[in-house]
């Protein structure tokens, strides 16, 4: 009774398992967008954003025709009120501030989009004003900017002019911080602590070209680096600027700085990147991304927008027959659950990069008419709901999988009873190969060998941390400094203790030391072979141990001799 009861329990496991790994639909729900007052002017490549008064508040961008508008707008008592901006925005930076105030800078300089600009203002929503106090170090648009929690605002990209990491600090002026090493068109900017930034590209340089070294990643203050997955998977061209706090899924107070990322291959294919520190790996999600619905071709096209309260991601896009999509990801869940919202054709497109309202829904202001063009903006403004929904479990049609569990759930049984005789069978033929042998299992024998159990194998993300620590190991030989700790490697690697232990203890099954140990004992063996007469002192400080005493203990550990023993055999 006690194994059928066992197996049952683990059948259940293997069932749920069964189902995520063969499901390749998810759930799909219609919506009925409302539509919102309309602006009092069309316009696109504009900022949306909640100001700190709570008011929905639109600014800049341009309006019919491709001209500028040095207009804003806020919605209040249902309807929207104008105001005089210092300057037009369109396709600047906007970064609502800690203060409360909202900072705006950049944009073209003329009609059509030609040229940039350089102004800066800042809106205060308490008393609607816009004051323009100072400008960019150069002139910029299809620019991106994020605020650290420093307080520093950070810029970079541009379009049809050179590119920098340049920064503000509450004065009249940015300043150029450092150059990029490679030029960008609406990049990605992830904050990595209170001080640094990533720049990440976002498909196209400052010339409308497609990066080919596009896996580069530039830091603020730390060197660049490369993103092995940006081989296969690149963040995809936005419509406009992201925002990146809005990605923001990690804990500022604990110091962990995380966010989603839409990523496409080279056929099209979209999936969610998780960012974590300098760590980039693919979110695992319990169905692929749908890229089809009823035939039609899904285009996503916004950056993943994360309600934080409910732990939920989306990013919206659209078909040829004009249907709106948005995609929910339950991030908190491992693997992530997707459902797909839809919408049928709006009276008039929504258009633009979405923005979370404070009951969890979206909200798409202006943007570009079905089938018109960057003349001919909307006025539009439509609330999409798919926040705090009770009934989706109703509404959700029966999956393929859900459909037929019993099948899954007969065929889970059968092998979970076929692997409990297995591992029976095996540990009887273990206990009588013991008793033939009568050999003990000692420290430094295979079978007590630190092993990973399948369950336990590398992520993509382990594998690229892993990557990164050998270089630092093999390239720059940080295992040479005595003394080194984990706490070292995670302030280099802009990442925490943590996460570098369980990398090595999962991708190599030791631990920090003994990882760190093999290296300076293979330093220490080159050092004799090539300096037989150097002192058994002078090899352990330069092989990065504390004396010769720690030496040989680690060189027995790993070669079975003492170094004088090693020296005679290797002669």
């Amino acid at each position: 009774m006690r194994l059928l009861i066992v197996t049952l329990l683990l059948s259940g496991a293997v069932y749920t398992t069964a189902v995520r790994a063969q499901s390749t639909d998810c759930s799909v729900i219609r919506i009925e967008p409302e539509r919102l007052p309309d602006l009092n002017i069309p316009r696109f490549s504009h900022a949306t954003f909640y100001a700190a008064n709570g008011e929905l508040t639109v600014a800049g961008g341009h309006t019919t025709s491709f001209v500028p508008t040095p207009t804003a707008e806020y919605l209040k008592d249902g309807q929207w009120h104008v105001m005089p901006m210092a300057y037009p925005h369109d396709d600047g930076l906007c970064v609502p501030l800690r203060s409360g105030k909202v900072l705006l800078a950049g944009g073209y300089k003329e009609n059509l989009g030609v040229g940039q600009t350089i102004e800066a203002e800042r809106y205060d929503p308490a008393t609607h004003t816009f004051e323009g106090f100072g400008c960019l170090d150069r002139r910029r648009t299809h620019v991106s900017a994020v605020e650290l929690p420093s307080g520093q605002v950070v810029a970079a990209g541009n379009w049809y002019h050179t590119d920098a990491i340049e920064t503000y600090d509450g004065g009249m002026y940015f300043e150029t911080a450092r150059e990029v090493s490679v030029p960008r068109s609406l990049p990605y900017l992830f904050c990595l602590s209170d001080s640094d930034v990533m720049v990440v590209s976002g498909y196209w340089d400052n010339y409308g070209k497609v990066i080919r070294n596009n896996s580069i990643v530039d830091r603020l203050k730390g060197d660049s680096f490369r993103v092995p997955l940006f081989d296969t998977w690149q963040p995809y061209l936005l419509p406009n600027a992201p925002r990146t706090d809005d990605s923001f899924i990690g804990d500022m107070e604990q110091g962990i700085f995380a966010y989603l990322l839409p990523v496409r291959d080279s056929v099209g294919r979209v999936a969610i990147c998780e960012v974590r520190d300098t760590v980039f790996s693919l979110l695992p999600t319990a169905t692929p991304v749908p890229m089809k619905y009823e035939q039609d071709s899904i285009i996503y096209n916004t950056p993943v927008i994360v309600d934080r309260q409910s732990q939920r991601g989306y990013i919206m896009g659209g078909d040829t027959i004009g249907r709106t999509y948005i995609l929910c990801i339950d991030y908190a869940k491992r693997p992530a659950a997707l459902t797909l919202y839809y919408a049928d054709p709006l009276s008039e497109a929504a258009g633009g990069i979405p923005i979370l309202t404070p009951d969890g829904n979206l909200i798409t202001t202006g943007g570009i008419a079905r089938g018109g063009t960057w003349f001919t903006p909307t006025k539009c403004v439509w609330l999409f709901p798919v926040g705090n929904r009770s009934d989706e479990a109703a509404e959700a049609p029966m999956t393929f999988s859900q459909r037929y569990w019993p099948i899954y759930f007969a065929l889970a049984l059968l092998a979970l009873l076929g692997l409990l005789l297995w591992v029976k069978r095996r540990r009887l033929f273990q206990r009588k190969t013991a008793e033939r042998t009568d050999e003990p299992v000692t420290a430094g024998s295979d079978a007590s060998a630190s092993t990973v159990p399948d369950s336990q194998q590398p992520s993509a993300g382990q594998e690229q941390l892993m990557q990164r620590l050998v270089q630092l190991m093999e390239d720059e030989q940080y295992y040479l400094r005595s003394g080194l700790k984990l706490s070292d490697l995670a302030y280099v690697l802009n990442t925490n203790i943590r996460y570098i232990s369980d990398c090595i203890n999962i991708s190599r099954g030791c631990s920090f030391s003994q990882f760190v140990n093999e290296y300076r004992v293979r330093h220490a063996q080159q050092l004799m072979r090539d300096n037989p007469d150097m002192k058994l002192a002078a090899v352990a400080t330069e092989s990065g141990f504390t004396n010769d005493k720690a030496l040989v203990r680690s060189f027995r550990d790993f070669t079975g001799m003492t170094p004088a023993e090693w020296k005679n055999f290797a002669r």
